[in-house]
């Protein structure tokens, strides 16, 4: 199996419900900060069907379920961004050293590192977040989001089809802003079109990566699987085993 880049875009109209299905979470996304966990939690859930083969993909818009969803990978995604708060301090704290004559090339050399390493770490976030996002989406936990293993993994594995996943989000951002054309609010369908686009790529990005092995959601026994040997029985052709007539029992003996 591989990614179908063009499916991601095609695939929405392939629902004949479409439009009443994405037309709630683009009202829901009107609404500041839970609306967008909210969006979030959806767009993740379409990504978790493709990566279970439904058929349709797009799902009807549930507040609670998406919102739970989108709170989880909210979670993960803050306390990986708190390396960028503390890399942002220490550059701070060694800006200030900057002004002293003894320290300056030290805390100058301390920057550049710093700066750097912030760097490749944005570098790493962004081919790492949209595995790390797929997993949550998957297994409905914010543990998945941790399970480094599993996520390295996938990864190795497969890392053309999470760069066609990274490919896609360059892309989507790029339609997003065209629905501002007509009269602003066609930018609202556009944005969503773009992430669901997006989460099209990751579920068959996630589906790919996963091994011959494992299975997702569910597992399906094969006739082989589940065929039993009869137990064998004893044959009973053989009648029962004959027992030797009774000995006949001596007199007792009898005292004078």
């Amino acid at each position: 199996m591989q990614v179908d880049f063009g499916k991601a875009f095609t695939y929405i109209f392939d629902d004949p419900k479409w439009f009443d299905k994405i037309i709630i979470p683009i009202l829901f996304g009107l609404i500041p900060i839970v609306g967008w966990i909210v969006v979030i939690g959806y767009v993740m859930r379409v990504t978790r069907n493709v990566a279970n083969r439904v058929d349709q993909p797009l799902p009807i818009c549930n507040f609670g379920d998406d919102l739970a969803l989108g709170f989880k990978y909210v979670v993960v995604m803050l306390l990986y961004g708190l390396i960028f708060i503390v890399i942002a301090w220490l550059i701070g704290m060694f800006a200030v050293l900057i002004q002293h004559d003894l320290s300056r090339v030290l805390a100058g050399f301390a920057i550049a590192v710093l700066v750097m390493f912030l760097i490749a770490y944005s570098i790493f976030l962004a081919l790492f977040l949209p595995v790390v996002q797929a997993n949550i989406a998957v297994k409905d936990n914010i543990a998945a989001g941790f399970n480094f293993k599993n996520i390295f993994g996938m990864l190795s594995k497969n890392i053309t089809s999470w760069l066609l996943v990274i490919g896609g989000s360059i892309l989507g951002g790029m339609i997003a802003p065209l629905g501002g054309i007509v009269f602003g609010i066609g930018a609202l369908f556009t944005m969503m079109y773009s992430q669901l686009m997006v989460a099209h790529l990751q579920g068959q990005a996630y589906a790919v990566s996963q091994s011959a092995v494992e299975v997702i959601e569910t597992v399906v026994e094969t006739p082989a699987e589940t065929r039993t040997e009869a137990p064998i029985e004893a044959s009973s052709e053989e009648g029962p085993a004959e027992t030797p007539p009774d000995a006949p029992s001596e007199p007792p003996d009898v005292e004078a």
